[in-house]
């Protein structure tokens, strides 16, 4: 984890996190949670991946996306920050979209990375601090 996810990372010291993986049909979600030594979560951070016993489209991704977005945007507002990159223009191989909400009780911080070679995964940060 780093600042530019988590701007105050060095403000806390975290013990391990506790880690659950939950199989979907289409994903493998991982969830993190990340707590100080007063053991307060501070962060989750939730991830999305493949499932290898089942094909996901692309296109699935993208939906899952949106309705990530579309929920925190219901929830939270309107995101700060809006950047979503064109794999086909970009000359790099894997690009990111990401989204960005503040407010006074949640933090969110969403993105997506696409690959050339078929790579998908979508990473969602929440925090309060």
């Amino acid at each position: 984890m780093s600042e530019d996810i988590y701007p105050y990372f060095s403000n806390h010291k975290f013990e391990n996190p506790i880690s659950y993986e939950r199989p979907n049909n289409n994903f493998v979600l991982k969830v993190d949670y990340f707590f100080d030594k007063k053991e307060q979560v501070k962060l989750k951070f939730y991830e999305w991946n493949y499932n290898e016993k089942v094909e996901t489209p692309r296109e699935i991704f993208m939906d899952k996306f949106e309705e990530i977005k579309n929920f925190l945007s219901e929830k939270i507002g309107n995101p700060i920050f809006v950047n979503y990159e064109d794999l086909e223009r970009s000359k790099e191989g894997t690009v990111r979209d990401d989204v960005k909400w503040r407010s006074k009780n949640l933090n969110a911080y969403l993105f997506r990375f696409k690959g050339k070679g078929g790579f998908d995964q979508i990473q969602l940060v929440l925090y309060k601090d």
